[in-house]
């Protein structure tokens, strides 16, 4: 380490408002309120060398820095203590994507170990640049497991002097309004009791590549929330990095695989004057082999049994056999109940409404065994199976109301009390309910605050959530009306709860779908239209006509969440004023629907979409994809012309456009895809061009590339890696390369006209 860093360094760990005092060689600052006097000498070649307290013997800079200012043995011991091993963990099987810096390979490896091949991404990753690492997967199948674990087995390699940095999970807890430095203090002091670094010196050994931040909860809001300030926030972050470090984010979807490059945008530009590369880790559901494993360290002998009797009811794919949150609670069952047979009735003739059963299977043996009422000659249970699914429902209402995904003891018992106050329990049933509330099957001791339960996992907090709003809103009056809005806008509903709601509402004999979605109207029109109000009201309004004949219905001013028409079938709707995130319309069927001035984002044509008289009336789509062709069309007039060849009516204030031949030429079409690899690289070499793309890609070097180096819409920059091939960059915003494109109807001379 040099002496300029060296100085950059010391100036992040000293206290704020101190002064660093430098004379000759010796540097005086104050360190957590403590003044620390050090003297300092250069060698081998001005490497720095410290020597704290006159001792006469001189350490280097880095390892001084490592382990007396950072005190990182100590957060290694924090990380052990705070973070909980994962009783019976499988690594589960995944598909691995390096980086182009480390790989130029396009398609993902198989593995059969997802932790060690993400530690050996991680620990391949490219010095020349920041390496941003996703690890994708749905809800429930095993992300929060799979980093906590690596966080361990990686702070006890640090521990033994047998690892050079530390892996640190920062649960963001769905927050959607992201400011980093206090997400990320705060889980150091709150989280893992290290209150030894500021945000900035948590940076700086980031940047020196001694800890790796693990970013885990982007599930409901990275790109699908439509404000984008996840993105903001995310670039922010790696532009501080300055093109040196690596972090992990965990999300459903990795940033690069969004197809319209209008949703990259926001962060692309933030982070484009940077080195970054971009890779993933797509977690993949369990297989029998995952599932035996699993039971073999839990002891359950009779495995094959258990897996045969539930893959023969419910199919091998079954949620409960290919998702590990649910397997752990299958075993249970399997293992504790003797009606096990009976338990797979039901779930077999629940149809999608399995979560609910499979819940309430569950708490059965809670209610039945468990929580007896002995007030009595003869104990009886404390709450039955439905009444434990409505308190449990209260929590998650409480806990989504609060912002957090805890309770704290204070606010559990008021929750209980409520509960019996409002159904009529006995004071002495009240005190056994709240005593034994916290022991409940599916609460445990919260690792985020003292003294706090939270669910088992995040998967029963969001169907208990679902279920608890359903109760809420079931009267359908203005209280309802004003209780939805207060839990509306706090923020997106999760997907999963959107979910829980619909079984809810469908398991009465009378549900009336009309009255309900009239409901969500009523109740988006007491909010501005930029509101969490308004996007959660379109999702489950989508959800409730989706395949019901409501006849005619109105539906003006909503905005609809990314892919909220895949998988629908729809009629008879008129939709006015809306704004749809980009979506896939993959087995999707839309009858007599009426578009009047809305706007898409993206709309992803498939062979399986299905459009019968359908108007597309002064729409506005930026680009319209036919996914098995891999055709995007950017300019409205091309738009235009495939919806009608697509089956709809297209009507615009100028004309109805008539027959055009518009196609792109090969030169648009490679910078196009080259675009794509932009976002899994900002910096991309000669070589990667070459591979990705083919036969192609000599002839894009050798006419393509010079025309855009001398508009300056790519620039050529120097190889850290060496001299033997050339490297570029775009040199101009990722929004006004996307608009040139969009305006060029295919032709690349008059796209290199826009600059």
């Amino acid at each position: 380490m040099l002496i300029d860093d060296f100085k950059s360094l010391i100036s992040t760990f000293s206290d704020p408002g101190s002064e660093t005092l430098f004379e000759r060689n010796n540097i005086m600052f104050s360190l957590n309120g403590e003044i620390v006097e050090i003297t300092i000498t250069a060698k081998n070649f001005g490497n720095i060398f410290v020597d704290e307290g006159n001792t006469g013997i001189f350490v280097d800079a880095t390892q001084w820095i490592i382990k007396r200012l950072a005190n990182l043995q100590l957060l290694a011991s924090r990380l052990k203590e705070n973070i909980k091993p994962t009783p019976n963990f499988v690594s589960p099987i995944a598909r691995v994507l390096q980086s182009l810096e480390s790989s130029a390979v396009e398609t993902s490896t198989p593995t059969s170990d997802a932790l060690n091949s993400t530690f050996q991404a991680l620990g391949n990753r490219s010095p020349f640049e920041t390496s941003v690492l996703y690890i994708t997967s749905d809800a429930g199948e095993g992300k929060t497991s799979l980093i906590n674990e690596m966080a361990r087995q990686q702070a006890e390699k640090f521990s033994r002097n047998e690892a050079e940095w530390l892996l640190v999970p920062i649960p963001l807890g769905g927050r959607h309004f992201l400011r980093f430095d206090d997400i990320t203090v705060g889980a150091l002091q709150n989280r893992y009791r290290f209150p030894f670094l500021y945000y900035n010196s948590f940076l700086a050994l980031v940047r020196m590549g001694v800890i790796v931040p693990v970013f885990d909860g982007f599930e409901e809001m990275f790109v699908e929330n439509s404000s984008g300030e996840a993105l903001s926030a995310m670039g922010i972050l790696v532009a501080a990095l300055n093109s040196t470090g690596a972090l992990v984010i965990a999300a459903r979807k990795a940033y690069f695989e969004f197809e319209n490059l209008k949703m990259q945008e926001k962060l692309f530009d933030s982070i484009s004057s940077f080195a970054v590369g971009f890779g993933k880790v797509e977690l993949c559901r369990w297989e029998k082999e995952q599932f035996i494993e699993y039971c073999k360290k839990r002891n359950i002998t009779n495995h094959n049994e258990i897996y045969e009797r539930v893959s023969n009811r419910l199919g091998i794919d079954h949620s409960l056999l290919t998702r590990p949150v649910l397997v752990n609670k299958l075993i249970d069952i399997a293992t504790e109940s003797r009606t096990l047979e009976s338990f797979l009735d039901r779930l077999q003739g629940s149809g999608g409404d399995y979560f609910s059963v499979f819940v309430k299977g569950i708490i059965e043996r809670e209610a039945t065994e468990k929580w007896i009422d002995r007030s009595g000659d003869v104990g009886i249970p404390l709450l039955t199976t439905d009444e434990h699914c409505e308190l449990l429902s209260l929590i998650a209402v409480s806990m989504w109301e609060a912002r957090v995904d805890y309770l704290k003891r204070e606010l559990l018992e008021f929750t209980s009390d409520y509960y019996c106050e409002t159904t009529k329990k006995t004071p002495f049933q009240t005190k056994q309910i709240r005593e034994r509330l916290r022991g409940h099957a599916l609460l445990v001791s919260s690792t985020n605050a003292q003294s706090a339960v939270e669910f088992d996992h995040d998967e029963f907090r969001l169907f208990f959530l679902g279920e608890g709003f359903a109760a809420q809103i079931s009267s359908l009056n203005d209280r309802a009306k004003n209780e939805a809005l207060g839990l509306l806008r706090k923020g997106i509903l999760p997907e999963q709860s959107q979910e829980a709601f619909l079984h809810a509402i469908s398991r009465k004999d009378a549900s009336d779908y009309l009255s309900i979605t009239k409901f969500f109207l009523d109740v988006a029109a007491l909010d501005g239209q930029a509101s969490y109000t308004h996007e959660n009201c379109a999702n489950l309004i989508i959800r409730l006509i989706n395949k019901q004949s409501l006849g005619p219905l109105d539906i003006k001013n909503l905005t609809f969440a990314a892919d909220i028409l895949k998988d629908k079938n729809l009629a008879d709707i008129n939709f006015i004023n809306c704004y749809f995130s980009p979506t896939s319309l993959e087995e999707t069927s839309l009858i007599n629907c009426h578009f009047n001035e809305c706007t898409f984002g993206q709309l992803k044509f498939f062979k399986s979409t299905s459009i019968n008289n359908c108007e597309f009336n002064n729409c506005t789509v930026e680009t319209l994809r036919l996914v098995e062709q891999s055709l995007d069309f950017w300019d409205p007039t091309e738009v235009q012309m495939q919806l009608k060849s697509l089956g709809a009516l297209t009507l615009t204030q100028d004309a109805i456009f008539g027959e055009m031949d518009i196609d792109s030429d090969d030169e648009l079409k490679h910078f196009e895809k080259l675009l794509r690899y932009f976002m899994r690289s900002t910096h991309i070499s000669e070589s990667v061009i070459l591979i990705k793309l083919g036969e192609n890609g000599k002839s894009f070097i050798d006419k393509s590339l010079s025309k855009l180096l001398s508009k300056e819409i790519m620039a050529e920059i120097e190889n850290r890696g060496g001299p033997l091939q050339r490297r570029f960059k775009l040199n101009k915003p990722l929004e006004k390369l996307n608009h040139a494109v969009s305006t060029a109807q295919g032709s690349f001379e008059k796209f290199l006209q826009n600059f």
